[in-house]
């Protein structure tokens, strides 16, 4: 394999590992001093990040199956257009379960240095998952 095929595999790897919550994994997968740029967030560290996907979002989010639409690697980056749907299970952002099945979608583009993720910047369409979870409203509905 490549560097740039070794590099796709790491960075997908670790969206896989968080899906299937195998902690371990992801540990090994995030560089000590991972950085996490989204959102509009401010910017989370190993620790924040890893916390953020167990104990929030795969709590309020489960049956995740991600497909990775589009995967283009440069150098030590990966970007990826993902979509992800999963069941919206317990309280996201202090809106309640609905227990609908949702569609998730964004791109993220992740730095792969000797085999770890060591930065990750990604947009989620929000929007877009907020209607689905009826907190906003569909325009001309």
């Amino acid at each position: 394999m490549t560097t740039l095929e070794i590099n796709k595999e790491v960075a997908l790897n670790l969206s896989r590992a968080i899906m299937t919550g195998n902690w371990a994994a992801v540990d090994g997968l995030l560089s000590d001093d991972f950085q996490y740029i989204g959102d509009g967030k401010p910017v989370m560290n190993k620790q924040q990040y890893t916390y953020f996907m167990k104990e929030l979002l795969c709590t309020a989010m489960t049956g995740m199956d991600m497909q990775f639409h589009r995967v283009i690697a440069e150098g030590d980056l990966v970007a990826v257009d993902y979509t992800n749907l999963m069941t919206n299970s317990g309280n996201l952002f202090g809106i309640p379960a609905t227990h609908k099945r949702v569609t998730g979608t964004g791109q993220f583009i992740r730095e792969v240095k000797n085999g770890k993720v060591t930065a990750e910047w990604q947009t989620t369409n929000m929007h877009g998952l907020m209607q689905q979870l009826g907190v906003i409203s569909t325009p001309g509905k």
